[in-house]
């Protein structure tokens, strides 16, 4: 059962179990720290990767707890600005091309799970209707939020 969820750019939703989206966010942002420009980017994302060696303790509905702070998975990518929403997707591809060149069984499910978010990413650059591939039952209106860093 899903419990984490994220908008993508056309308000279609990706949604999965709290882990799959953490271990997938986690190599994500791994990945930023090598994208030139990124690092403050990188650095706001961060606050938001479990780290259980570090104390976090999952939350039971979506998230995680650090210093009796409650962090949620749940993004909504249209709070950011248009240059770290590239950053995303380009970290993304590239934590999905490590993965695969690893040829290792036990990441069938992870590589999975970024092929459909970029796929996703790819439907929506083509304009594609949101709901042809959404995990939500809607399409998510349009967030008057803007967060991260780079906004004006």
């Amino acid at each position: 059962m899903a419990s984490a969820f994220w908008t993508l750019e056309d308000g279609r939703g990706f949604a999965r179990r709290w882990s799959g989206m953490a271990y997938m966010l986690e190599l994500i942002t791994n990945e930023l720290k090598h994208i030139a420009g990124a690092e403050d980017f990188y650095n706001y994302l961060e606050w938001f990767v479990i780290r259980e060696e570090k104390g976090d303790e999952y939350n039971g509905f979506g998230g995680f707890i650090r210093n009796d702070e409650n962090i949620m998975f749940d993004i909504d990518l249209r709070t950011f600005t248009p240059a770290n929403r590239a950053y995303f997707w380009g970290a993304t591809q590239k934590a999905l091309i490590k993965l695969i060149k690893q040829k290792d069984e036990k990441n069938e499910g992870i590589i999975f799970l970024l092929t459909t978010l970029l796929d996703m990413h790819k439907r929506i650059k083509k304009g594609e209707d949101p709901m042809e591939l959404n995990h939500m039952n809607n399409i998510e209106s349009e967030p008057t939020e803007k967060l991260g860093p780079g906004w004006k």
